[in-house]
């Protein structure tokens, strides 16, 4: 049973964007949230399969919303809203490192528009963070394996990054087991280097030395080692996304088909027509 959160104070959008759901998969069961408070209470007791965020709640922005609940929840996140130069701001300041909620849903909502956003990020699971493409010089670190024993320290390079995790590429990596615990030592942006100091057009972001605990998810016979980021702290997020957006995205791959793709109700059909 499929179960959807969504965060709309607007009845007519929460009607046609749960009969979207409804009419896309059979058996959904939809909650609602009125307000950001209700959303976020919500997460602390329940886990839905997908969330939906309308941009204009009576509490909260929807943008501030999507980082709040990515605090309490790891899945999908949806933005929904009526286009405008604000939304679309708003979205490239706080959302652009992720692939679900920057891809924002346009009202009125329609099925096909909304339907192609769940076959990729509820269906075909598609990755939720963006990946940006680095080469930066990377340390990883790993627990020794016993008393008296020497930590595995291998110099490697950062391939690509997201707030979920890293790709370094290091000699020796066999040295490494899947689900090891690790540091990673990289050079990033300092915090407040997110706004360029006056007159110093030319010169790059001041960097600092951060480490980020991650657990070894996979490891290649190219030597490659894939990393997955523990809880970061807000610090740290700050600084990745201030990294970030020196470097260029990886295009993400294209969704893939459903089998069986299914065709809007009447009921959707004329949903739309209302808006």
């Amino acid at each position: 049973m499929t179960t959807i959160l969504i965060a709309d104070a607007c009845k007519p959008s929460l009607v046609m964007t749960s009969e979207v759901f409804k009419d896309k998969i059979l058996g959904t069961v939809v909650e609602v949230a009125a307000s950001g408070k209700d959303a976020l209470d919500y997460l602390s007791q329940k886990r839905p399969d997908l969330c939906v965020v309308d941009f204009d709640l009576p509490d909260v922005d929807g943008p501030a919303l999507v980082e709040a609940m990515r605090r309490l929840y790891d899945g999908p996140i949806l933005l929904t809203a009526y286009p405008s130069d604000i939304v679309q701001q708003a979205v490239e300041e706080h959302l652009f490192a992720f692939n679900d909620a920057s891809a924002w849903i346009a009202k009125p909502v329609t099925f096909d528009k909304l339907s192609e956003i769940i076959d990729r990020f509820l269906i075909s699971k598609h990755r939720l963070e963006k990946r940006f493409a680095t080469q930066v010089e990377a340390q990883v670190v790993a627990k020794a394996a016993g008393r008296g024993k020497r930590a595995p320290k291998l110099q490697g390079a950062m391939i690509n990054m997201s707030l979920g995790g890293a790709c370094v590429k290091v000699a020796g990596a066999a040295k490494f087991k899947k689900t090891q615990e690790v540091t990673i030592s990289v050079q990033l942006p300092a915090e407040q280097s997110e706004t360029p100091a006056p007159k110093k057009k030319k010169a790059g972001p001041q960097l600092t030395e951060t480490k980020i605990k991650a657990t070894v998810a996979w490891t290649s016979p190219k030597g490659e080692i894939g990393l997955q980021f523990a809880k970061l702290t807000d610090i740290q997020k700050k600084q990745l996304e201030v990294f970030f957006k020196l470097n260029e995205t990886i295009p993400a791959p294209p969704a893939a088909p459903t089998s069986s793709p299914k065709k809007p109700s009447k009921s959707s059909r004329s949903s739309e027509a209302r808006a």
